[in-house]
């Protein structure tokens, strides 16, 4: 449930390492990277007819400028190209997609991408770099909630047809990340402007494209949008002007909301992929026939938060308390409730990107601690409220059982808590609004990069959800401090040290690190290639069907 992301989070939105160690491990000295991409301009498509996935639809609009939302990041993805692009689950190596290379100044503010040649649109136009600064100028003015990604931007520059350039305010090595997000994703120019299309300033009220880009496409992608139902299915044919071809000619994507109908229906054949089951779904189809079962890391933090404004938060509010929750917990319980592969966190970044605490340093269960905490606090019987979306399942972990063992965990040294389950707009507006006292909740990246996870730090997006602000302590200021130190730090090795050491005070904020979960799907053995990666789900050029 992340944040900026339109799943149960944070705010408005939706991971790096090595081309350069992480995605900024060799920037400082204008080091060039380059990878040449395998797929050979005009290649002939493999033939696999049509691909069926059923997926929980996760739509807002299909225009790549004005969305976060995880299906629309996989349609994103087949339509459009991004200068460069993570391949299969790998959210810690960069690859080049329409940039076949990139340079990086000394100081770490200005990154050069040379454009792959003879890449051309479904119209049939060739892609240049004004196409690429008009996609990035409309996204950033449209000020939807994707426009964060262009955050710390000076500039997009096309100095001749072949070249970009990215100027920063300040070092960000996340941009490369940044730029394989699907919203980021280069459209043709001429045609969205045609359809009302706007990247001017003033596009905020000036572009009327939406609508058009939620029922068309005007990409360079493997693929071309034929059709899109709300709540219902779309449908993506191989784009033939493509300099990528897919290997099949068309995929399906229906919306199966329950996740044992996507079992069923996998099951049956009636789709090829199911990519939004649980647990209990993954474990039922790993016996059947001619299916096979995959987890995949998500890349998620599942977590508490305990409010510290005393008018909301209550005894949570209190360290000894927060101090006394984090002892009171059962995590070896806990870890088998977020099933298979699941990983346990000991600070709040995640271990898919360099610099989070190892497991090995997690807080261990010592309920003796816990209850002494608690007469220190003079706080013995704390009650509260733990808020929650009732019947969530995500990333294959189903909440309310959860909800219960935390319940049952805190009881043992006294502290009372009622259960609060509310349908997920209203458990989205307790959060945002910073009203919750004590809640369970998740941030999934938006992109492969740990400075995504600094929405935890004092004063930043999340934090102020729990009313933490440098102003709390000095222990707050210092950290957000370390933190906006480690998001410009141009060296791998002292980036990743910087992030251990914000996520170790992160660790004593007002949070309880819990797990990440792997993420449960699975597909007829007929298919081959589907991966899931954490930020847009399946690449659907990337999978076969015999």
């Amino acid at each position: 449930m992340n944040r900026r992301r339109a799943s149960v989070g944070g705010g408005s939105r939706i991971g790096r390492r090595a081309l350069f160690g992480t995605a900024g491990a060799a920037i400082g000295s204008a080091w060039l990277h380059r990878l040449l991409d395998a797929a050979p301009a005009g290649a002939a498509p493999a033939a696999g007819g049509t691909l069926l996935v059923g997926e929980g639809f996760d739509i807002a609009n299909l225009d790549p400028g004005r969305t976060l939302d995880l299906t629309s990041n996989m349609i994103n993805l087949a339509v459009y190209d991004t200068l460069v692009t993570f391949a299969g689950e790998d959210l810690k190596t960069p690859k080049p997609r329409l940039a076949t290379s990139w340079t990086v100044s000394p100081d770490g503010k200005t990154y050069t991408f040379k454009l792959r040649s003879g890449v051309r649109f479904e119209s049939g136009r060739e892609l240049t770099s004004e196409d690429v600064k008009w996609s990035f100028d409309r996204l950033k003015n449209i000020e939807s909630q994707a426009a964060f990604l262009l955050d710390g931007v000076d500039n997009v520059g096309a100095p001749d047809p072949q070249t970009v350039t990215i100027t920063l305010q300040r070092p960000k090595p996340s941009i490369i990340p940044i730029v394989s997000h699907p919203s980021l994703g280069v459209l043709d120019r001429v045609v969205v402007q045609a359809q009302g299309g706007d990247a001017g300033a003033d596009a905020k009220t000036k572009d009327h494209a939406e609508s058009f880009l939620s029922s068309h496409s005007a990409g360079t992608g493997a693929f071309r949008l034929v059709s899109y139902s709300p709540n219902n299915e779309a449908i993506l044919a191989r784009n033939p002007s493509s300099w990528r071809q897919p290997h099949v000619e068309r995929v399906v994507l229906k919306n199966i909301l329950e996740p044992a109908s996507q079992q069923l229906q996998l099951e049956r054949g009636s789709i090829d992929i199911a990519d939004t089951i649980g647990h209990p779904q993954a474990d039922a189809l790993v016996s059947r026939p001619g299916v096979v079962v995959r987890h995949s890391m998500s890349a998620t933090t599942f977590y508490l938060l305990m409010n510290l404004d005393p008018k909301i938060g209550g005894p949570f509010s209190n360290p000894k308390v927060q101090q006394a929750v984090r002892y009171a917990l059962d995590y070896e319980g806990l870890m088998a409730l977020a099933g298979p592969g699941a990983v346990r966190l000991a600070g709040m970044l995640t271990p898919a990107f360099p610099g989070a605490l190892p497991a090995s340093e997690a807080v261990k269960t010592d309920r003796a601690r816990a209850k002494a905490l608690l007469k220190e606090a003079n706080l013995t019987g704390a009650r509260g409220k733990l808020s929650y979306v009732s019947g969530w399942v995500r990333f294959g972990v189903q909440i309310d059982p959860v909800v219960q063992k935390i319940q049952a965990d805190l009881a043992t040294v006294g502290i009372q808590v009622e259960l609060n389950g509310m349908p997920i707009l209203a458990a989205k507006q307790l959060f945002r609004g910073g009203n919750a006292q004590f809640l369970i909740w998740s941030w999934a990246p938006d992109y492969a990069d740990q400075d995504d996870y600094l929405v935890f730090l004092p004063g930043r997006l999340v934090g102020k959800y729990a009313h933490w602000t440098p102003e709390t302590s000095p222990e707050a200021r210092q950290l957000a401090a370390l933190g906006a130190q480690a998001e410009t730090e141009i060296d791998t090795q002292k980036r990743s040290a910087l992030y251990q050491r914000v996520d170790h005070m992160l660790a004593q904020g007002p949070w309880v690190p819990l797990f990440v979960p792997a993420l449960p799907f699975a597909f007829r053995s007929a298919v081959g290639g589907a991966t899931y990666n954490a930020i847009w789900e399946l690449d659907l050029a990337a999978i076969t069907k015999s």
